[in-house]
């Protein structure tokens, strides 16, 4: 994995996912109006996440979703951050990121570090591992382009958690161990990418099965995590970027 500069970091937030209480499997478990969030100071690191609902903190304060704990964490070990841009909504499947994403306008060489979560909609909506695989390689390389030559490596991939064991997977049409199968599959594919394209591929799914489906790890929709959970991803993403501007 390539070296990151002090001035460089790397992060993903790949991190997306999204649930809803919808009874159909054509559309998004839980939807909503989200819009990309901005927030730009002056100067240091520029990092992009990308997802869906588990990158907005779906029924959390924007300040507990995991980019902008990651931003405080790492502030208080010296980094500083000049601008977050955080591109994802409730619902949505790696197909409609993509074209959101095709839409912004993003320049190369316009962050340093980035993180990627997205799979859970596909999931749910019954889409094909084949159009997810080709919907993430466009992601990942696209994400690359913003990211400019020397941070190429600085894009985290992030496992889709398991909504198998939340309370809302109860009144799901589908049984836990179809979900865990499911989700398990698509998460196969996410890490076999992150391989084949030398990136960092953290694995948040183990833990979360153990904790995910406690009540105090959730928000009142019994699907989406509380701050709890994404202070445990921030800190894992944490690492990751300190452990790459490390080498």
């Amino acid at each position: 994995m390539s070296a990151i500069r002090p001035w460089s970091v790397l992060a993903i937030s790949i991190l997306c996912v999204s649930v809803i209480a919808s009874c159909k499997s054509n559309e998004p478990m839980i939807e909503n109006n989200n819009i990309p969030i901005t927030k730009a100071q002056t100067d240091g690191l520029k990092y992009l996440a990308l997802g869906d609902s588990y990158t907005i903190g779906e029924g959390e304060r924007t300040e507990n979703s995991y980019p902008f704990l990651v931003e405080k964490m790492l502030e208080k070990e010296g980094f500083n951050f000049s601008f977050i841009k955080v591109i994802a909504k409730t619902g949505w499947t790696s197909g409609e990121l993509l074209d959101a994403v095709n839409q912004e306008n993003i320049g190369a060489n316009s962050f340093d570090i980035a993180s990627l979560l997205i799979g859970v909609n596909n999931q749910y909506r019954n889409q094909t591992l084949d159009q997810f695989k080709k919907e993430l390689i466009e992601l990942i390389v696209i994400t690359q382009g913003f990211l400019g030559d020397n941070n190429q490596k600085n894009l985290v991939l992030i496992s889709i958690p398991d909504w198998g064991v939340t309370s809302f997977a109860q009144s799901a049409a589908k049984p836990q161990h179809q979900i865990k199968k499911e989700i398990d599959a698509f998460n196969a594919v996410i890490k076999d990418e992150a391989s084949k394209y030398g990136l960092h591929f953290l694995n948040i799914t183990n833990s979360y099965r153990e904790i995910g489906g406690l009540e105090k790890n959730l928000v009142t929709d019994g699907l989406h995590p509380s701050k709890h959970i994404y202070s445990q991803w921030a800190y894992q993403i944490r690492e990751v970027f300190k452990g790459m501007a490390d080498h």
